[in-house]
């Protein structure tokens, strides 16, 4: 089968959900079919991400955005009723070059990941299309409404609405839909919803393993390096995007000062911390930015901590810290994002509140034991249900039955 991945981003590095979710699912197909990625840039791409893309394509084309014109259809869209994202990530040239590369390539099937990239091929009839919504992303834009400093409120709700309404007119544009959870299929407002295919993103097992050994009680040549003696507690990330954000600093203002165990330290690990987030930095956190490497962050750690209460999708922080065998508290929120089997569900520490949490967080530290075997059970857990070899089937099936049953052509068109 000849695949066609269409991205807002190229997908390295691996910083974001959107690019190692793309990652993955085109390393896996590209092991039994051809797999082509064209890509939306805002700079040149660096030689590592050629590197790692060429290994799992056949061939890749990007596309480098014109600030300039981005900025001037951002203004016109708000004569728009589509989503303002929709109007930032597209281009006319763009368009172009990728049409052209279509017709030349005659793919089976072309992948568009996130509704942003919709406008592309939602009228491109000829070839089956499925369409990534990956989250609920209205869901997600009104949760923040909620928690934004109130002069920016009234844009994050008008863009939740013109999602909501694109979610749910876009969905006839497409042969197939797919979606990380079933929790955000049953926010698309679209009586057809529960057609949409679930697939939620896996964890490479192999590369997030814990060794085994405690970095902690390693003997320490560096006077800045954390004590042998300290608790550590995890939170990681993308630091620019808001839920992770809020998260940051609910632990550190919220949650550590409600903390009884002593000797608690935390580290907030991710690309990109915003000035809020640099700002949580004291002599019990640390805030890293962007490590080249984030197995040793959860080797170094004791529990993993994700208050998250907005955003939506599945968390893919909580997969890799569970795959380290790291015992991991979190919200419902997150839980719901992510898969059950059948009845069972996630070996994960719950807890809804800041009181809540620091309770969990002091009964894990005090006893090793419990830790310990939480953080086996997750492993376990992640092993058995979650690997990028399961998903990656169900892609293929969607694939499949997207190029066997074609919907009707949508017989109306979406509103400028």
């Amino acid at each position: 089968m000849k695949i066609l991945f269409i991205t807002s981003r190229l997908p390295w590095p691996l910083d974001k959900g959107d690019r190692l979710r793309a990652f993955h699912q085109m390393r896996m197909l590209h092991q039994e079919h051809e797999v082509h990625l064209f890509s939306l840039t805002e700079k040149q791409p660096s030689d590592s991400s050629l590197k790692a893309i060429s290994q799992v394509t056949k061939s890749f084309r990007w596309y480098k955005m014109n600030s300039i014109k981005r900025i001037a259809r951002l203004t016109l869209a708000a004569l728009s009723t589509r989503p303002f994202q929709t109007h930032w990530f597209y281009q006319r040239q763009a368009d172009q070059q990728l049409h052209e590369w279509i017709k030349e390539l005659k793919p089976d099937v072309m992948y568009c990941q996130l509704i942003r990239m919709a406008e592309y091929v939602r009228n491109d009839h000829h070839t089956p299309r499925v369409l990534d919504y990956m989250d609920a992303l209205s869901a997600g834009m009104n949760r923040r409404s909620n928690l934004c400093p109130f002069w920016y409120r009234w844009i994050y709700r008008l863009e939740a609405q013109r999602l909501a309404h694109y979610e749910s007119v876009i969905f006839d544009y497409f042969d197939g839909q797919t979606i990380i959870s079933k929790a955000d299929r049953n926010l698309i407002a679209h009586p057809g919803r529960k057609s949409i295919a679930v697939i939620p993103n896996g964890v490479d097992s192999e590369f997030f393993k814990s060794t085994g050994t405690d970095i902690k009680a390693q003997p320490s040549n560096s006077p800045d390096e954390i004590s042998p003696t300290q608790f550590v507690i995890l939170f990681t990330g993308n630091m620019s995007y808001p839920p992770n954000v809020d998260a940051a600093k609910r632990i550190v203002n919220e949650i550590l000062p409600r903390v009884e165990m002593p000797g608690v330290r935390v580290v907030i690990a991710g690309t990109q911390p915003t000035a809020e987030v640099q700002k949580l930095a004291n002599e019990a956190v640390t805030v890293t930015g962007w490590i080249p490497d984030l197995r040793k962050a959860y080797e170094e750690a004791d529990v993993f901590v994700a208050p998250l209460r907005i955003g939506t999708g599945q968390q893919n922080k909580i997969l890799e810290a569970m795959s380290m065998s790291l015992p991991c508290i979190t919200t419902m929120h997150v839980m719901n994002g992510l898969p059950k089997i059948g009845n069972l569900l996630p070996p994960l520490q719950l807890a809804d509140d800041v009181i809540e949490t620091a309770k969990a967080i002091d009964i894990l530290l005090d006893q090793k034991e419990r830790r310990l075997k939480l953080g086996r059970e997750s492993r376990l857990w992640i092993e058995n249900h979650c690997s990028w070899e399961v998903q990656s089937a169900a892609l293929k099936m969607s694939f499949v039955n997207s190029t066997i049953y074609k919907p009707e052509e949508a017989t109306w068109k979406i509103k400028k």
